[in-house]
């Protein structure tokens, strides 16, 4: 290849045109040469950091420390590169401080030992590292909160709705079921909790969530649902997808506690009209008039606050079906 560019300027392109700040410092102390990257990180633009003491790009409360180990260096020095596990500040001229890596290479320039040092700001790699962090966390909690929490709630409802046909006092019979309702509220706040829990700054999709319910509920089951979702559910309203999932989930635990079923299929299916959620099973259907209290009232209720019905029938041969429907009026509305 044949290069129009004398050596001096070969060396300014490639000297501005790195993407890390490069500096060329005395055995003084003093920067000899800088990139236009290393202006930028430590917001010397206007006047540059060329003739500037190196020592004032360290944090204020290391400077004074930092003339030896220059020295140090300079008695011994060596090609030292990034990556090296020091937690390294960069302080910028109007006194911010940033996360920086730093290697460093000695040179011999007209007789003089200089050091090259490359300075590159990792503010975004820190801050990745520290959401993704983050992320394992709140993934460690929701699994501690589902494991050890939820599994156990879920366990003495079982039970406690077990007993409650065995109980003769009326009294004691409503009560019962009054402590069952509630452990299924504090699941579903629970469950809720999870799932922003596992929210980072975008929501997570309701196509996706609903899928992790009905895989969530599978374990108490023990089977796995058929889910089918038609039309797009981007753009329902935020309060209509909570109640949506607060049915499902519902539902779904109707299912385990009373249906004995080997199958169940649930369709969610958005279209002009609305939006609607149908769950069937394969189980024993429904025995005798529903309860005007529960699970089912409070999935019946949750349609009516949004202008739509909830309903449930025994179908044939046997099983039951729920049909969850909301108007589009109610579906597509704005928070």
């Amino acid at each position: 290849m044949n290069h129009s560019l004398d050596p001096d300027e070969l060396a300014g392109v490639l000297l501005n045109g790195s993407p890390d700040g490069l500096l060329l410092i005395g055995a003084d102390g003093i920067i000899r040469l800088a990139n236009a990257q290393a202006d930028h990180l430590f917001g010397r633009e206007l006047d540059g950091l060329g003739g500037t003491p190196v020592d004032l790009l360290v944090p204020a409360e290391q400077r004074s420390g930092h003339p030896a180990l220059r020295e140090r260096y300079g008695e011994h020095p060596a090609r030292r590169p990034m990556g090296t596990d020091l937690r390294l500040l960069g302080e910028a001229a109007d006194g911010s401080l940033f996360p920086v890596e730093i290697s460093l290479s000695p040179v011999t320039i007209d007789g003089e030992a200089c050091t090259i040092a490359t300075v590159r700001d990792v503010s975004e790699r820190q801050e990745t590292m520290a959401r993704v962090a983050l992320l394992k966390d709140r993934e460690r909690i929701a699994r501690d909160i589902h494991d050890m929490v939820i599994q156990r709630l879920f366990a003495a409802g079982m039970s406690l709705q077990a007993i409650t046909g065995l109980v003769e006092s009326p009294v004691v019979s409503e009560r019962l079921m009054a402590v069952t309702d509630d452990l299924d509220a504090t699941i579903r706040q629970l469950r809720q909790s999870i799932f922003q829990l596992g929210q980072d700054d975008h929501h997570l999709s309701l196509s996706s969530h609903i899928a992790a319910v009905v895989n969530e509920r599978s374990h108490h089951l023990g089977f796995s649902p058929d889910l089918h979702i038609s039309g797009k559910l981007e753009g329902l309203a935020d309060f209509v997808g909570d109640q949506l999932i607060a049915t499902l989930t519902e539902a779904l635990s109707n299912v385990a506690r009373h249906a004995r079923a080997s199958g169940a299929t649930v369709e969610v299916t958005r279209t002009d009209a609305g939006v609607s959620l149908k769950i069937g099973d394969d189980g024993v259907g429904m025995t005798g008039t529903p309860k005007s209290h529960g699970g089912l009232s409070n999935m019946m209720w949750r349609a009516a606050e949004l202008g739509g019905t909830c309903s449930v029938a025994s179908v044939s041969p046997s099983g039951t079906l729920l049909t969850w429907n909301v108007p589009a009026v109610a579906a597509s509305r704005n928070n």
